[in-house]
């Protein structure tokens, strides 16, 4: 079952406006799915880590608003990719793949006719080791590319560097993936939705384990981590046991807008994140059907939600 919601300012905050997209244009059994521009197109893969076959479709503001571009790819079939992330790397577009046994990480570029190449595949066993990562995200700091790893059982978080080198061979990716920080944390944060703020980068989560709703800042050194900005806000979610998903919708002008999914009453809550990222402001509550992933994007600025 695939819903699309239009979000719309209004006097009382926003508003969720449904679109008439087909239920079932969506197939069964999509373990991931990552939204994203591919040439000023806004794209969404689906990937299927059963069969390692991935569905793309173009995604438009206008009916049918998904349409199946590429049927049964087999370019993420090296492994079973358990969280698929997209970004951007000097002018091009990157699709990466994590599982989470071996810890490899992989990068693909992908090209204008949503075709991936070859991966550049990151792993490491010591040290630093890369296995058993439940959150897994890029994010820009200054102008460069990192990706933030955290294991929510046993509290382990690293960031990662990841720079274009001169040259490569056999159609991968010239990239190259260094440890910059490697860290403990508490266990049993999840629902990790990452944001800007003055190009700053900050992250919300949740511990269910230990009740606790924080904001993080990554520092912009990222080699020396992050810092708690607002924490224990648990009062201002008071339903913060039944988050089960949280995801950061693109807005106009950059602001943060937070969508939540509460897995136990169905609702989808908007809300806006306070510049002091001491908390937030609920705009709506709208009620859905149970799912599984909730993906946000923006077209001619006009922000989505896609629940699947």
């Amino acid at each position: 079952m695939t819903k699309i919601f239009s979000i719309q300012t209004s006097s009382s905050g926003v508003t969720l406006n449904p679109v008439s997209v087909d239920p079932n244009v969506l197939s069964d059994g999509y373990s991931s799915l990552v939204s994203f521009q591919v040439d000023n197109n806004q794209v969404l893969y689906a990937y299927n880590n059963t069969t390692k076959l991935t569905d793309v479709y173009l995604t438009t503001d206008t009916a049918p608003y998904l349409n199946k571009v590429v049927t049964g790819s087999a370019d993420l079939n090296l492994y079973e990719w358990e969280i698929l992330r997209a970004f951007t790397l000097g002018n091009k577009s990157y699709l990466m793949g994590y599982e989470s046994k071996g810890g490899n990480l992989g990068f693909y570029e992908v090209a204008s006719d949503y075709s991936l190449s070859k991966p550049y595949v990151f792993m490491n066993q010591r040290s630093w080791p890369t296995q058993n990562f439940t959150e897994v995200t890029p994010f820009v700091c200054v102008g460069l590319l990192y990706v933030l790893c955290y294991d929510n059982i046993k509290g382990t978080v690293a960031i990662f560097s990841l720079d274009v080198i001169s040259s490569s061979t056999g159609g991968i990716p010239p990239l190259n993936m260094l440890n910059v920080w490697y860290h403990q944390w508490a266990k049993g944060w999840n629902c990790f939705a990452f944001f800007q703020l003055g190009l700053s980068n900050f992250f919300f989560k949740i511990n269910k384990a230990k009740l606790n709703v924080n904001i993080d800042h990554i520092l912009d050194n990222p080699t020396v981590g992050s810092v708690e900005i607002g924490s224990y806000l648990q009062a201002l979610l008071p339903n913060a046991m039944d988050v089960s998903i949280s995801s950061i919708i693109p807005w106009v002008n950059g602001e943060p807008y937070l969508a939540t999914f509460d897995g136990k009453s169905f609702d989808i809550n908007i809300y806006r994140i306070h510049s002091d990222c001491q908390g937030w402001t609920n705009l709506n509550t709208t009620n859905a059907s149970t799912i599984n992933q909730m993906k946000s994007f923006m077209i001619a600025e006009t922000s989505y939600i896609l629940l699947y």
